[in-house]
């Protein structure tokens, strides 16, 4: 069979819920991989944050991490390719995101973006509260001017669109990402990252790297952030759950808890040639 490509998100597309792995999503993973089917997880999580929910035994070959700022193998983590800001950038959004009084963090360098420096506004969000508390052994508070190296800024807000479009206009250069919090699903996250990242991007670094056609490829997604993926692969689906603007554009998929992901993947799997 010639070469081919699965890309699946992780949170609220191939992991319930609870963060568990349903038998079904599993069984078609192993199913794939025996037809010779490349399987890459696309997430927006960090490589550490990635591995507490998927360690090293499930069948992916690859991690596409950090929106598409890394690509890792995922037997070993061994990095295949990674981006990172310019100091200049680093210290010109953080600038930005400070004169709107934004919550934000500015991550490490791959593999270390884990780690950041995290900046609170004069009333600092719920969002970023948890934060802190969850990820406290990483978290430092600092000074901006100081750093210079990153992967990525992250600013917590709820006025994201009248953000983010003023941001576009003046750092047009740089991948800006729109992704809903995961920690209380109302807050929106602006992510600012190296000019190019994204999960699509990374999909097609990866195909050329493999000598895939995209015509064999398929992804499936469920929030902003994979907007990028959905639209760069041949097939593309939303699961049920997925945000509006996702639900329409791509071909329907159950929800992440009743096996999107494995529904998805056989009727695309059904309808590739050999």
């Amino acid at each position: 069979m010639r070469p081919a490509m699965i890309l699946t998100d992780l949170d609220g597309t191939f992991l319930n819920s609870d963060c568990s792995i349903s038998s079904e999503n599993l069984d078609v993973l192993n199913m794939l991989g025996e037809q010779g089917v490349v399987r890459v997880a696309a997430t927006g999580r960090n490589m550490h944050s990635s591995r507490e929910v998927l360690g090293y035994s499930l069948p992916f070959d690859y991690l596409i991490f950090s929106t598409g700022a890394g690509i890792c193998k995922f037997a070993d983590s061994h990095i295949m390719h990674k981006r990172s800001l310019a100091t200049c950038d680093i210290h010109a959004v953080a600038e930005f995101f400070s004169s709107w009084q934004l919550d934000f963090s500015i991550h490490h360098p791959i593999p270390e973006n884990h780690r950041f420096h995290w900046y609170a506004s004069p009333n600092p969000t719920s969002d970023l509260k948890s934060r802190l508390h969850y990820l406290a052994d990483f978290a430092v508070q600092g000074n901006y001017r100081d750093i210079e190296e990153a992967t990525q800024l992250l600013a917590i807000t709820l006025a994201g669109p009248e953000i983010i479009e003023e941001l576009q206009k003046r750092f047009s250069h740089l991948s800006i990402i729109r992704t809903t919090s995961p920690i209380d699903g109302k807050h929106t996250w602006i992510e600012v990252f190296p000019p190019g990242a994204s999960k699509g991007s990374a999909a097609e670094w990866l195909c050329n790297n493999l000598s895939i056609d995209q015509k064999r490829t398929m992804s499936i997604g469920n929030d902003f952030n994979d907007l990028a993926m959905l639209e760069w692969t041949h097939t593309s689906y939303a699961v049920a759950n997925a945000v509006a603007e996702l639900v329409e554009q791509f071909l329907p998929a159950p929800d992440n808890n009743n096996h999107g992901f494995a529904m998805a993947a056989r009727a695309w799997f059904n309808h590739l040639q050999p």
